[in-house]
């Protein structure tokens, strides 16, 4: 997937806090979702990395 990545920033999530960033179309600029950077829980590690893309704002084109 071709996103671009925004500041990193911290934020409280229903499964504690975390330092995430807004993750972007490279192409429209459409705020997609955000990515894992960092976890401070370490059960929550697991996660880093990883993307949170909300679905209502995936458009199909045909």
């Amino acid at each position: 997937m071709n996103v671009v990545v925004g500041k990193k920033e911290d934020r409280k999530l229903m499964t504690g806090t975390f330092s995430v960033a807004d993750i972007f179309c490279c192409k429209c600029g459409q705020e997609l979702g955000w990515k894992y950077v960092k976890a401070y829980d370490p059960a929550q590690k697991y996660k880093e990395g990883g993307f949170i893309i909300e679905i209502a704002k995936i458009l199909k084109e045909y």
